[in-house]
């Protein structure tokens, strides 16, 4: 799933928990699913965090070697 598809379950799961009152096995299996969730959400932002920085650090690199050069 996209993160954007995790984060509208984990919404749904909320609102499940909020609406429905699930049975208590319900709702461990919705707090597992949900804990799953954010383990990967983490993971993903994380990531991304990882990407952004490393391209902002090539980034300044590159600039500051024609900084250089002129």
């Amino acid at each position: 799933m996209s993160f954007r598809e995790n984060m509208e379950r984990l919404q749904a799961i909320v609102d499940e928990f909020e609406t429905a009152s699930p049975d208590i096995e319900a709702s461990l299996g919705l707090f597992e699913e949900g804990v799953g969730i954010i383990r990967a959400s983490r993971e993903y932002l994380e990531n991304a965090r990882r990407k952004v920085t490393m391209l902002s650090e090539d980034g300044l690199t590159e600039k500051d070697d024609e900084d250089e050069r002129d």
